[in-house]
Order: structure tokens, then sequence, then C-alpha cells
């Protein structure tokens, strides 16, 4: 499908958000004047909203379906580990790309790695976060098979640059 560069251009004078790709989960964002202190960098807090709002979209896209339980009732990814390194000041209107990788899978977690680059490719921030996989009474439990099997099949396909891998 061919879209015209124009028109994409465009879309980000208007959205705050928007996914990139799907394969790999590459999210655009802008930095709101709101995120921002008096000095116009980003409040620090800020950064984990940005992981956050990847998160979502990784979830939507590549788990959507396997969040159910055996019994039908719904699974939930709360976090027990996130990270952040920095690499690079954030202002107001700054346009950023954030790619989300699978680094690891675990019996009950899963670990994501969140590369943000600027739209030039300049190294911005890195996140990592640890979801951990409960039932409908927050109790944690071993990640469904098929939960395994999709989790493992995204980070063979799409593997995490090796310079940030741990």
């Amino acid at each position: 499908m061919n879209v015209d560069p124009d028109l994409l251009a465009s879309l980000d004078e208007v959205m705050d958000e928007r996914l990139l790709s799907r394969k790999p989960i590459i999210v655009r964002r802008r930095v709101r004047w709101g995120e921002c202190d008096p000095a116009q960098v980003v409040y620090t807090p800020r950064f984990a909203d940005y992981l956050a709002a990847a998160f979502s979209w990784f979830i939507r896209i590549v788990l959507k379906e396997t969040l159910v339980a055996a019994d039908g009732t719904r699974l939930w990814t709360p976090m027990k580990a996130l990270a952040l390194e920095f690499h690079h000041v954030l202002r107001p209107d700054d346009l950023f790309d954030m790619t989300v990788y699978v680094t690891s899978v675990r019996k009950r977690t899963f670990d994501l790695l969140i590369v943000a680059q600027s739209t030039t490719g300049e190294a911005l921030f890195v996140g990592r976060l640890s979801p951990i996989v409960v039932n409908a009474n927050f109790r944690s439990i071993y990640l469904p098979e098929r939960i395994h099997k999709v989790l493992s099949a995204y980070r063979e396909c799409h593997p995490a640059p090796p310079e940030s891998k741990s």
C-alpha cells in the first residue's frame, strides 16, 4: 500500500500519538507542552507514561486475544519492574519513535525493551518493563502456553538491537 508521505507528515502535525508499525510495534509520540517543566524539559515521570503507552499498543496488537484464562476470565499484566536510561533531553513538540522488543519470556513474567529515538535516529531513552501475568484475583499465574508462544515468536521475528540487550 502506497501512502502519500505528505499525508503521513501532516498526521504528525495533528496527532500526539500514533502507531507507525505493527511488526515490530513502533509508536510515534509528540511531547506535549504540559508534560514539561518551566525550563521546557520533559518531567521525569512522563517517561514512564510514554513507556506505558507503548506497552498498551503492544498488548492491544500482539497479545489482544491471548489474555484470557482457560476458564474464560480476563488476565492482567501489571508491572513488576520498570527501568529507564536517558540519552537526550526532550522538549515541547519533539517527535520521537518508540520500538518495542521482547527480550525475555519466563514462567510468570516477560521483559520488554522499548527503544526511543528521534525521527532522525538519535538515541533518546531506553526503557525496560517486566509485566507479570495475573488472574482475576490478582494472583500471579504461569504464562499460558499461547502467550508464551506469541511472545517467543515476536522475539524471534524482531530481535532487540545487540547494544540494547542486557
